[in-house]
């Protein structure tokens, strides 16, 4: 195993109040200063994890166990096809810090559909790499996901990302995150994101390039949407970004319709936070289109 470092630079930031920042410790500084520990401590121990749990399999539409790292390769064998849809079913994602995960299949493949399904957090600090040409590639964890500075793609579709609970398809079927609920895998295309109860869980983009080819799109849909530092480019593509709150469906429209960004049955929608000169773009030929969707906080 490579070595790891326990707490990487890009969390070692200074999180105490501006005054705190005198020669005298005060009253004040030491509330702040014991969340600052906690939060270290907290991080220490979820890394931990990771470094044990990378990318494992949970059999239940193929293959069980752990895949071989560090440059991973997941193909088409290892999930089920349907038509141009190629589903993916993982226990555990994450992709470490000089990683990579490579998705790898047959050229009819519009879709690359990966859930994740063992109710952890998913750590993106490497490379995210799709094989197929023209394929989009999804990504659900409704655990949370979590880009580090050095996270990047490398695919010729569009690529999405949420912390949804399952993922609804044109026909009406369903491709759940929970295995104690039934999924009906079809072949047509992904439709919406859907969210069966409260608060469900973030996505963090920490100093991340996050990047797709000319004309495509970039989604970003979860609880609590946070941006440190870090980009979204989509060069005169599409970038959709959405924060909610409650049960319902997100349905973004593909590259190329009608912008629109549709939040339906939501009671609440949540909290999108872009700090530090965080740059959401689409510039280049011809423009493109950034929609965000949020709640007032």
């Amino acid at each position: 195993m490579r070595p790891f470092s326990p707490v990487p630079k890009w969390f070692r930031r200074n999180e105490m109040d501006s005054n705190c920042c005198t020669s005298r410790a005060s009253t004040s500084c030491i509330a702040p200063l014991l969340i600052g520990l906690m939060g270290i401590w907290l991080l220490l121990a979820v890394l931990a994890g990771i470094v044990h749990a990378k990318i494992t399999l949970d059999g239940s539409l193929g293959p069980k166990g752990p895949l071989g790292g560090p440059d991973y390769v997941i193909g088409a064998d290892l999930g089920q096809v349907r038509g141009s849809n190629l589903f993916h079913s993982f226990g555990e994602f994450n992709v470490l810090t000089g990683e990579s995960a490579t998705f790898t299949g047959p050229n009819a493949i519009e879709n690359i559909l990966g859930r994740v399904t063992g109710g952890s957090q998913s750590f993106i600090d490497g490379l995210l790499r799709s094989e197929i040409s023209g394929a989009n590639l999804f990504l659900l964890n409704p655990s949370g996901v979590l880009f580090g500075p050095n996270a990047t793609l490398e695919v010729s579709g569009s690529f999405y990302v949420s912390t949804a609970d399952y993922l609804r398809l044109a026909d009406g079927g369903i491709f759940s995150a929970d295995l104690s609920q039934e999924s009906v895998l079809t072949v047509a295309p992904p439709e919406a994101f859907g969210y069966l109860g409260e608060n469900p869980a973030s996505i963090s983009v920490e100093g991340s390039r996050l990047e797709v080819p000319e004309g495509k799109g970039l989604s970003l849909v979860g609880g609590e949407v946070r941006m440190v530092g870090g980009k979204l480019l989509a060069p005169g593509g599409r970038i959709d970004v959405a924060s909610v709150a409650s049960a319902g469906e997100v349905v973004p429209n593909p590259p190329g319709q009608v912008p629109d960004l549709k939040e339906d049955g939501f009671e609440r929608l949540g909290r999108i936070d872009l700090s530090q000169k965080a740059l959401v773009a689409t510039s280049g030929s011809g423009g493109g289109t950034v929609l965000i969707r949020g709640g007032a906080w």
